[in-house]
């Protein structure tokens, strides 16, 4: 019978397993001492205690900031993290509240001598060394940074930047953090005979240089385009590309030729040039790619917001037709999505559609309209919060087909600044098409329907595909090194409607030439005309309202309530009647909308168009 294993000291030796675990323990100590080694800042925490304020970050930041203490000198609270990522997500939580006050997250002094490897004492002269190459290599008349053949720089080498392969792969990223610090103004960059195979190492100069137009590779090792994937949507602006004397364009085929030519015009939108030769009309891609949707009317608060939001929008619904798993990196942990359905606005049938082709089945179980959900519970629980639940409910919405590229016209786009978070709102229409049935399928219908008498036959039937119209909203935030990031993303589905409000195919009624007061009908015989035309009908409670329909006819003049009469003139009752029938809103709102526009009719039809989306059901007559 063996007794080995009874009792806690799991016999014999243990003075040998207690040294065994106290090296062990030691060892553990040094592996986190060395993993928490990277340095950050925090200003802004006085309201509390140092250790509140730790504690605090660990509980809504979700990462444990350690060995901290507090510059007596200048009231910074320092501490250290495990590695860059982990900062960076600090540096996108600066500004939370914290005691009263908003907290503010830096990387510590160190932090490019962490990256190479070095020690803190260290960091002042990698720092300066880098600083002087930068600012040798960088030419501020043609706007371009020369960094062809680093590794035979002599000060870099000096300094041990190659003196092995790890110290050489953190170099590149220490490099761009430093010239990202420096604001150089670059438009071109020249990489040349640095010894690249692939761009893992140099992958940061996107974000460092976002508006790049013209980047020398010549003389690398680059063999396949498929390297270039690391920047595919990133270089927007890249205009020239130089790829002499790398592997990838010895061929002599012409069709290899051919599709890699097509291959990089796909990784960047705006490349013209490559190795010299032109490859498409400049000024024609100018105008496709500076508005991809069309010559229709759109909304934009200025030029950089009006490029910013171009190229996301464009970028974005590629991604969601063909691969919505790389979306995920625009969201984080607060960020919020959540789809709504709304089959109340009239639509038209087209394209071989009947009625009957027409189902919501795989929008209705995460469909978040508060008309028709009332509980707080429920309306709280369709809403995805943060990249694993938002990424849960892209699959279970049917794969699509976004025809931005064959048709741009069928789609409109609004943006302006959103202030109070230094982002900016997107607003899009259009329709798509459903291409394949969702990757994962939410049951909750059909469990919620077990038991009925028609379970057996309807639970395995699959939701038929159609075309649907759409409006999409976004509330984007800049994140670190020139990121985005998706706050807010609410998506409504409607029906399918062959009527686009901002082509010119459906052009708005235009507006009588004769003045307001000769203009009106008093007879009620004149013709209405739509003046939502002008606008999205399918936004418009009135039109919801009005189309199963006819509206009653207006008043006359001579039938305006007697209180509204006697404090208007003449040509202010006319005015008011003509706004009834053109608007068809309710005396009571056309006259605040005659009021508000000070009685200027062509400012009133503006203000309604304007609002029409945000007046309420009772408004319209």
């Amino acid at each position: 019978m063996s007794y080995r294993g009874r009792g806690r000291g799991g016999g014999y030796n243990n003075n040998y397993q207690n040294r065994n675990t106290f090296g062990h323990q030691q060892q553990n100590v040094d592996a986190f001492v060395a993993a928490n080694a990277y340095p950050i800042e925090i200003v802004g925490w006085n309201g509390a205690s140092s250790s509140d304020c730790i504690s605090f970050i660990s509980r809504k930041c979700r990462i444990v900031v350690s060995n901290y203490s507090v510059d007596q000198n200048t009231g910074v609270l320092k501490g250290y993290v495990r590695n860059e990522s982990q900062a960076n997500e600090l540096l996108n939580w600066s500004g939370v509240k914290f005691a009263g006050q908003s907290l503010r997250f830096s990387k510590g002094p160190s932090s490019i001598s962490n990256q190479m490897g070095g020690s803190a004492a260290g960091a002042g002269s990698t720092i300066e060394t880098i600083t002087n190459f930068l600012k040798g290599r960088y030419q501020p008349d043609i706007k371009m940074l020369n960094l062809s053949g680093v590794k035979q720089d002599a000060n870099l080498n000096a300094q041990g930047f190659f003196a092995s392969v790890s110290v050489t792969s953190k170099f590149f990223p220490a490099l761009m953090k430093i010239a990202s610090d420096l604001k150089l103004d670059v438009e071109s960059v020249d990489l040349s005979n640095n010894e690249l195979s692939d761009l893992q190492a140099i992958s940061s100069m996107t974000q460092t240089f976002p508006k790049l137009k013209n980047l020398s590779l010549q003389g690398n090792n680059l063999s396949r385009t498929k390297v270039f994937e690391t920047w595919k949507y990133k270089l927007n602006f890249l205009r020239e590309l130089i790829l002499f004397n790398n592997p990838i364009v010895q061929t002599t085929n012409p069709t290899e030729i051919q599709d890699i030519k097509l291959e990089l015009m796909r990784y960047f939108p705006r490349l013209v040039v490559l190795n010299g030769e032109v490859l498409r009309n400049e000024p024609a891609l100018e105008a496709n790619t500076t508005s991809p949707f069309g010559s229709q009317a759109l909304f934009f608060q200025d030029e950089d917001t009006k490029n910013l939001a171009t190229n996301f929008v464009t970028n974005y619904l590629n991604l969601w037709d063909t691969n919505r798993a790389n979306l995920m990196v625009l969201y984080q942990n607060e960020s919020q999505f959540s789809m709504q359905l709304d089959t109340s606005h009239p639509h038209l049938i087209a394209d071989g559609n009947s009625s009957s082709n027409i189902d919501f089945g795989n929008y209705m179980p995460n469909s978040r309209n508060l008309t028709r959900i009332s509980s707080g519970k429920a309306r709280m629980s369709k809403v995805a919060v943060g990249a694993e639940q938002i990424y849960k409910s892209f699959q279970q919405l049917p794969k699509t087909k976004h025809n931005l590229v064959e048709d741009p016209t069928s789609f409109s786009m609004e943006c302006y600044k959103y202030a109070p978070l230094n982002g900016i709102v997107i607003s899009v229409h259009g329709s798509f098409e459903e291409a394949a049935q969702p990757e994962v399928s939410d049951n909750s219908t059909s469990q919620s329907s077990r038991g009925g008498r028609f379970h057996s036959q309807s639970r395995n039937k699959k939701p038929n595909l159609c075309k649907k119209s759409f409006d999409r909203t976004f509330i984007v935030l800049p994140g670190p090194n020139g990121s985005m990031v998706v706050a807010s993303d609410l998506l409504l589905i409607r029906p399918f409607t062959i009527d686009i409000p901002w082509t010119n195919s459906h052009p708005p009624t235009q507006p009588s030439s004769q003045s307001p007061s000769t203009a009106t009908s008093v007879s009620g015989q004149q013709q209405t005309p739509n003046v939502l035309q002008g606008a999205n009908p399918l936004t418009a409670p009135g039109a919801a309202q009005l189309a199963p329909a006819p509206a009653p006819a207006p008043p006359p003049v001579a039938e305006l309530p007697p209180e509204i009469k006697s404090n208007l003139q003449v040509p202010q009752q006319e005015l008011l009647v003509k706004i009834v029938m053109e608007t068809k809103l309710n005396l009571q709102y056309a006259l605040m909308l005659c009021e508000q526009s000070q009685w200027d009719y062509n400012q009133s039809l503006t203000n309604f168009k304007n609002s029409a989306s945000s007046l309420p059901r009772e408004a319209f007559l």
